[in-house]
């Protein structure tokens, strides 16, 4: 995994769907309504939360050493996105604004 900015990431989930998110990107999409959020485990912590398209999604927290070589995290302003590098039309840009469909 890579970090864009030598500033200590706060959290680093991964979700059931194979995506990595950090804890910004997760309390962001419960902010504005594209998540909901169900159920919370404290031992071993675990977050499962509703998408908007109705889905169940479970975070669990990893250790950045442990994420994928594929995984960059980018500082954008004031917020920490993941990026899969392996995505060839994703940007940081794109990452920080919701999608809509």
């Amino acid at each position: 995994m890579c970090v864009t900015a030598a500033v200590p990431l706060e959290q680093l989930l991964e979700g059931s769907n194979g995506r990595y998110y950090t804890a910004w990107q997760v309390r962001r999409r419960l902010r504005i309504g594209d998540w909901r959020r169900c159920l919370r485990q404290r031992q071993p912590e675990r977050h499962l939360v509703e998408t908007d398209d109705g889905g169940l999604l479970m975070l669990t927290p990893v250790e950045p050493a442990d994420a994928p070589r594929w995984l960059e995290v980018r500082i954008v302003g004031d917020a920490e996105v993941a990026i899969d590098t392996r995505r060839r039309s994703g940007t940081a840009r794109e990452a920080v604004s919701p999608r809509r469909i």
